[in-house]
């Protein structure tokens, strides 16, 4: 891993850019077969475990700022979306304040379930067996929660940050997050993905300048 930081103009104080880009020969793509469904998922599915661009981006990468001083205000909770789409999660990393309402939502014309976890405990366990049909939870629980599907679609995996501060993002499909409002310091910037693992680094936030930070896993050790 090699991260290097740099400052680039005057803009907004207290602002992180960066990218998460894959260093190495890029992975061969995983497949699942498919035993149920499959007149609907097909023969078989891509695990879609790690999404690369194009230009060797790394989507569905959680990044979040630690060590920052709390400023009193907590984000206020939203409504966050869930649906089982082409028999996947969409989307499959996402970050919610704690007390937001996740709609989970079924859009195909099977069953599917999101059995999810906070560690090996079951915080909710819902069934949709009928096509375009919506159920929700709330999410009031800090922490990582993964997400399944338990009728045999053993490919389908979600993630959801509850995260009680703004300092949190997931990278895009070009590997790009922003974090912004940051004050002034050095803090230690944490990434996880769920194939390629964690990663920590020192970044430090210059008043009036944006820091920009380029992540790189599978760079070879110095």
């Amino acid at each position: 891993m090699c991260l290097w930081t740099a400052l680039a103009g005057p803009v907004q104080a207290g602002e992180i850019r960066g990218w998460v880009r894959l260093a190495g020969p890029r992975p061969p793509e995983e497949f699942q077969q498919v035993f149920k469904h499959r007149e609907f998922c097909g023969e078989r599915m891509p695990s879609e475990r790690v999404r690369i661009g194009s230009d060797g981006g790394i989507a569905d990468v959680l990044v979040t700022l630690e060590d920052v001083p709390l400023s009193g205000r907590s984000p206020a909770p939203k409504t966050a979306v869930l649906d089982n789409r082409a028999c996947r999660f969409v989307p499959r990393v996402q970050v919610v304040p704690p007390g937001s309402r996740l709609d989970v939502r079924n859009s195909d014309p099977i069953l599917h379930t999101v059995h999810a976890y906070l560690g090996s405990e079951t915080i909710f366990h819902l069934a949709l067996p009928v096509f375009r049909q919506r159920v929700w939870a709330v999410l009031d629980r800090p922490g990582l929660t993964r997400v399944e599907c338990d009728v045999g679609h053993t490919w389908m995996r979600a993630y959801i940050l509850v995260r009680d501060d703004a300092f949190a993002a997931v990278t895009g499909p070009d590997g790009a997050f922003h974090l912004s409002g940051v004050p002034a310091g050095t803090f230690r910037l944490h990434a996880w993905h769920e194939s390629l693992g964690i990663q920590e680094i020192s970044v430090t936030v210059t008043e009036g300048r944006p820091a920009l930070v380029t992540l790189l896993y599978g760079a070879p050790s110095n």
